[in-house]
């Protein structure tokens, strides 16, 4: 043990002076940082699926740096990392670690232009594929899609795997390079699945072949997907930077590129991130939620300047959300004043606030059917100082609150099956319960 520790000191020792030997290289560190953690950080460094990574938004030393990237930290998403012991060189560690501990977080753009020049066509001459799946199905609508992040959110573990959700046997699978973060069917040509990645990628997938025929980076990072009601149009909003692009669907070619920011309910001008962008049945409109803004957007995509219609003062760090069976109600959580908003997107206008528990995460939401009522199924993933996790059940007609109930920990999701006779929650984060399902009966 004391022979561990020694070397433990003499290599925290030897990182506590920052690089004398070499000039630091910038450009270099910059390109190290977006192949190996842009992914999860931010190609801005400002934070996405795991924390910031500046001078700014750290307290760590560089050699305490240097030792979080190849040890991990268990707690979180990020895993100990020992196969970097080959991809990424001691020198190479030591730049980033530099770059983490003396760089700001950087301010990006990804123009209209770049985004299309980004636009990779993989299948020249789609007529060539073919005409029907080349794996067993009964029915395309049976096929699931799981998406894989990969052990290091990028390389060939990062994919989607697709199931016959009939006789549960996977069927396919296609890699995306970068962690795959939500996935999109076409609405009225079967054979179309759509892909968005942590690293900004849209993928368009034949699902009839299992593979990429397009792909265009319409951001730097971004989660949000979704194809329009007439499938003419799919709609990608990032996190860096703080825009949304409108693709043609067949061929992936940006239409518009509009940026996100709006009056926050504070009444300040702000960018925004979008926390959702949704596509309704109840007319061809897009559904944007602007994350620090507090404001929904509606999209008219049959007008062809494509007015926007705002909804203001939704909340404060709006979220996840989902629509009721109609398409007409868009329900959407906030995450810092603890309730979900109801929005009437045919008024535009907010009808109810419903209290929903600590820090609610809706994930896509459920709405199940019990004694002629149709009842909406919210979750809350939580704080640190957190008392209670719950279910809050809802009348999807009046949206009063019918029942609160509680779960063994925080939860991102519910799902629901019209034949099933329970509805599912995951359980996450680090407690004692983390990783379980948990069965809400009806």
């Amino acid at each position: 043990m004391r022979f561990k520790m020694c070397l433990m000191g003499i290599f925290f020792a030897l990182w506590a002076a920052p690089l004398a030997s070499q000039a630091f290289d910038l450009a270099q560190a910059e390109h190290l940082f977006e192949q190996h953690c842009a992914v999860c950080h931010g190609a801005d460094r400002g934070g996405y699926i795991g924390p910031a990574l500046n001078r700014d938004e750290t307290t760590l030393t560089r050699a305490q740096i240097a030792g979080k990237i190849l040890a991990g930290a268990p707690p979180t998403l990020m895993p100990q990392h020992p196969s970097w012991r080959g991809s990424l060189s001691s020198a190479d560690n030591k730049i980033l670690a530099e770059l983490i501990a003396t760089q700001p977080k950087r301010r990006l753009n990804w123009s209209l232009a770049e985004v299309r020049a980004s636009l990779q066509v993989l299948v020249a001459d789609e007529s060539m594929l073919p005409s029907a799946p080349r794996y067993r199905i009964d029915h395309i609508d049976d096929l699931m899609g799981v998406v894989s992040r990969g052990r290091h959110s990028a390389g060939p573990e990062s994919k989607v795997l697709f199931y016959d959700g009939r006789r549960h046997r996977k069927v396919g699978e296609v890699p995306t390079g970068f962690a795959p973060h939500l996935l999109d069917f076409h609405p009225t040509e079967p054979r179309w699945a759509y892909v968005r990645d942590d690293a900004g990628w849209v993928h368009k997938i034949d699902l009839y072949s299992m593979r990429t025929v397009r792909k265009v980076r319409a951001g730097l990072n971004g989660t949000s997907l979704a194809v329009s009601r007439d499938g003419r149009y799919v709609a990608a909003g990032s996190y860096v930077p703080h825009t949304m692009v409108i693709l043609d669907a067949a061929t992936l070619e940006p239409r518009r590129l509009i940026e996100l920011r709006g009056v926050d309910p504070e009444g300040r001008m702000v960018e925004a991130d979008a926390g959702i962008i949704t596509a309704t049945p109840f007319a061809n409109w897009f559904v944007v939620a602007l994350e620090q803004a507090g404001q929904v957007w509606i999209i008219d995509l049959d007008e062809p300047d494509l007015p926007i219609k705002t909804v203001s003062d939704v909340g404060r760090h709006l979220h996840d959300g989902f629509l009721s069976p109609d398409g007409r109600h868009f329900v959407v959580s906030s995450y810092e004043d603890h309730l979900n908003a109801v929005i009437d997107l045919a008024e535009a206008r907010i009808v109810r606030k419903i209290p929903a528990g600590c820090q609610p995460h809706l994930g896509s939401g459920a709405v199940i059917r019990w004694n002629e009522r149709l009842l909406g199924i919210g979750t809350n993933i939580g704080e640190a100082d957190c008392r209670s996790y719950e279910v809050t059940v809802f009348d999807m007609n009046s949206f009063e609150v019918v029942k609160r109930i509680p779960v063994i920990g925080p939860t991102e999701s519910p799902a629901a099956h019209p034949n099933a006779p329970f509805v599912i929650v995951d359980i996450v984060g680090t407690g004692p319960n983390a990783n379980k399902l948990q069965s809400v009966s009806r």
